[in-house]
């Protein structure tokens, strides 16, 4: 499977399935997601919106999830994070429902990492979970682009802790995605750093 898909993609696969006012917001989560994160580069060099447009992309390619709700939210799931952008704002220009998808997936420093996932978990209905462990995949298979080794010690240990029983509960598919690209980055840090301790040992 080609992982690495643009924008222009995406809209031809979702042509055949959206009707022309769908495809007309998601092309406008696009166009404010790009906006949203001019200038921001992933650890790999690229620049950052080509994660949402991957996030997007598996929704549909994967799971062959077609609602314009979610595939708005996924394209838009770091603007309040990463900019100006605000959940009003999104409402705005979209609606409710999706400013509420982009609300939950917006991780807040004043919040922990479970309590963030848990609220996700507890809006299973809405479609969030699959969305963020969509964001989680996309994040583990390009990992190997990062240089940072502590970085993918930590995504390790949360993958294993929160992402993986999440994945369990709510996707098959993604539950194997999840352990497959997670022993990718395992074999990576351990040949980086083979006199340390498993990055999922106790610590």
């Amino acid at each position: 499977m080609v992982y690495t898909r643009d924008y222009d993609y995406l809209e031809a696969t979702l042509s055949h399935q959206l009707h022309h006012d769908d495809l007309r917001k998601v092309r406008h989560a696009y166009e404010v997601a790009e906006a949203a994160h001019a200038g921001q580069l992933r650890d790999e060099g690229t620049p950052y919106i080509v994660h949402p447009v991957r996030v997007a992309v598996s929704l549909v390619d994967e799971l062959e999830i077609f609602s314009p709700q979610l595939i708005c939210s996924a394209l838009l799931h770091d603007v309040i994070e990463d900019s100006p952008i605000t959940r009003e704002e999104v409402a705005e220009w979209f609606d409710q429902e999706i400013a509420h998808l982009v609300w939950l997936l917006t991780k807040l420093d004043s919040v922990s990492l479970g309590d963030y996932l848990a609220a996700i978990e507890a809006a299973a209905d809405s479609g969030a979970p699959l969305v963020k462990l969509c964001d989680r995949l996309d994040n583990l298979r390009f990992l190997s682009h990062s240089p940072r080794l502590e970085k993918k010690r930590r995504y390790i240990r949360t993958t294993e802790h929160y992402y993986l029983p999440m994945a369990a509960r709510s996707s098959a598919y993604l539950f194997n995605e999840l352990h497959r690209a997670l022993e990718v980055v395992r074999q990576e840090v351990a040949q980086a750093s083979p006199d340390l301790p498993n990055a999922s040992d106790p610590q």
